[in-house]
């Protein structure tokens, strides 16, 4: 599964050697399974504190992250168990307040798998006020709200770095398998890292390729 889909050409970069050493972390208890280039760190924290009489409320949230190459990679889960009436209200609330953070540069509205497994959120390219140039992908799913971001400095080179492309696109929520094959009806094995055989529709941010370039 991806929410960026991937144009063919886009495949041998993402085997690359400076692209070879991803891999892929699992975290049954978060719901997720994501790619990163070195070991994360994981840290807990709190979330809600910075938007205005939030939804939310402030909870408690789980921070997966690492810097590698200038990019700060990083994604945020938070627990709403109990609250699954409230999901498309906490989603939007979080998207809400990424936009407010800055310029809204581009969007994308990315659906995940197929049919009953389908999750929709929404990617959005920020440069924020404080000098960051933002890469975000936001869903919720099972009452967690995920936030996976890749951050840079907007003057940065390393803002064209095609890691950016690879984080954003490399997430799986369900975790028996890595995309849908509608043929035989079922998901690809797991591991399957064809970018083919992740599904988004045409639902991607106009007039870039993120995986080959990085962000714009």
């Amino acid at each position: 599964m991806r929410f960026i889909a991937l144009m063919a050409a886009a495949t041998a970069l993402l085997v690359s050697p400076a692209q070879a050493a991803w891999k892929e972390y699992v975290y049954k208890d978060l719901g997720i399974a994501k790619y990163f280039p070195v070991e994360p760190k994981i840290e807990k924290g709190t979330y809600g504190g910075t938007i205005r009489l939030p939804l939310s409320k402030v909870v408690p949230d789980t921070i997966i992250s690492v810097m590698d190459e200038g990019v700060l990679y990083k994604v945020t889960v938070v627990d709403f168990k109990g609250r699954a009436a409230d999901g498309s209200n906490i989603l939007a609330e979080a998207i809400y307040s990424l936009g407010n953070r800055g310029t809204v540069v581009e969007t994308g509205f990315p659906r995940l798998d197929l049919g009953s497994s389908s999750v929709y959120g929404l990617v959005m390219i920020v440069d924020e006020k404080n000098g960051d140039h933002t890469t975000s992908g936001v869903f919720f799913n099972k009452e967690k709200l995920y936030i996976v971001q890749a951050i840079v400095p907007q003057k940065d080179p390393a803002r064209g770095n095609p890691g950016i492309g690879r984080f954003i696109e490399t997430i799986r929520f369900h975790l028996e398998g890595y995309g849908y094959d509608e043929k035989l009806g079922h998901d690809f094995p797991l591991g399957c890292d064809d970018p083919g055989n992740r599904d988004l529709g045409n639902n991607r941010p106009t007039g870039q390729n993120l995986a080959a370039r990085g962000t714009p």
